[in-house]
C-alpha cells in the first residue's frame, strides 16, 4: 500500500460553519441538548466474557425511560425484537431510542438490562440460570437553542373607498437570538394565521425563490436576526376571535433549523395577540 495514500489532501473548498476539520479529527463534545431537536442515542450491551467461558448469557433484553421535569416517559426501542437475544462472548447488542425534546431542564436517560447467565459444566450440562438486572443512569440538560420576541403593530387599512370593506392589516415582527454553541442554519420560518387573517412572508424566501441550503440564514452564537410578516384580515373570511381581555388572536410561528452535525430542530410559539385596545 502506498503510504502517501494516508496523508491527507486540501479540500478545494471549506465551510466555515462546519464543524470538523478538514482532517476529520471529531470534537472533544458532541454539544449540548436543545428543546425542539430529537434526542438519539445508541444503546450497547456487551458480552465481555472470554471465549471459553463456561457461562452464557441469554435472554438478553435492552429498555430505556426517559425522566423529564414534567414526569417520566417509556421510550420505544428499535429494532423492537419481539424474543430476548442470545449474546455470545465478544458480541454486543445495539438498540436505538429516541425522545422530542419539549421543555427546558434536567433530564436522565435510564437504561434497564436484564439477561439470564447459566454456567455450563464439561459434559455440555447446564445448571439452573440466575437473572440478572442492572440499571444506568446518563443525565443531561436540555436548553433552548432560540430565543424569540415578538411585536405586533396595526397599520393603515388598505386601499378601498367603502370604509366598512377596509381591510385590518397589522406587522409582525420576531427577533431570533441563537443560544446554540455551534452555527445553525434557518430552513423554514412560518408564520399560521387564524382562519379570519392571511399572511405574507417578508424575509428570505418572500419571492418564493427556490433556495438552496447555502442561501437560507446562518447565525452564530448569540446573532440576532429579525423576521417579518404582513397579516391581513381577510374581507370574505370568518370574524376575529377575541380573548377575554379584548386581544385579538392573530396566529402562532414556526421556525425550523438545522445545525452544523445535521440535527433538525423545531420551535412553535404560542398563539400570538394584538396589543389590549
Amino acid at each position: 500500500m502506498n503510504p502517501n495514500a494516508a496523508l491527507d489532501l486540501e479540500p478545494n473548498e471549506t465551510d466555515d460553519h462546519f464543524l470538523l476539520n478538514p482532517v476529520l479529527t471529531l470534537p472533544p463534545a458532541f454539544g449540548s441538548a436543545y428543546v425542539g431537536e430529537t434526542f438519539s442515542c445508541t444503546l450497547c450491551a456487551n458480552n465481555e466474557l472470554p471465549a471459553d467461558s463456561e457461562r452464557q448469557v441469554t435472554s438478553v433484553r435492552v429498555g430505556a425511560e426517559m425522566q423529564a421535569p414534567s414526569g417520566t416517559t417509556t421510550l420505544e426501542v428499535s429494532p423492537a425484537d419481539q424474543e430476548a437475544a442470545k449474546v455470545s462472548p465478544g458480541e454486543s447488542l445495539q438498540k436505538i431510542v429516541r425522545f422530542e425534546l419539549r421543555e427546558e431542564g434536567a433530564h436522565t436517560l435510564a437504561v434497564n438490562l436484564s439477561y439470564s447467565e447459566t454456567t455450563v459444566s464439561k459434559d455440555r450440562s447446564a445448571s439452573s440460570g440466575r437473572i440478572r438486572t442492572f440499571r444506568k443512569l446518563y443525565q443531561f440538560v436540555a436548553r433552548p437553542c432560540l430565543g424569540v420576541r415578538t411585536k405586533v403593530s396595526n397599520l393603515q387599512p388598505g386601499d378601498s373607498d367603502d370604509t366598512q370593506s377596509q381591510a385590518t392589516r397589522y406587522a409582525l415582527e420576531a427577533q431570533l437570538e441563537s443560544f446554540a454553541d455551534g452555527t445553525i442554519t434557518l430552513e423554514t420560518a412560518t408564520f399560521n394565521p387564524k382562519a379570519a387573517f392571511k399572511s405574507t412572508s417578508l424575509n428570505w424566501d418572500a419571492k418564493n425563490l427556490d433556495m438552496h441550503h447555502s442561501d437560507k440564514p446562518c447565525m452564530a452564537p448569540r446573532d440576532v436576526l429579525q423576521i417579518a410578516f404582513l397579516v391581513e384580515q381577510r374581507k370574505d373570511g370568518p370574524a376575529k376571535e377575541v380573548t377575554k381581555d379584548d386581544r385579538t388572536l392573530l396566529g402562532n410561528l414556526d421556525i425550523q433549523w438545522m445545525t452544523v452535525m445535521g440535527d433538525r430542530g423545531f420551535l412553535s410559539t404560542g398563539w400570538l395577540t394584538t396589543k389590549k385596545r
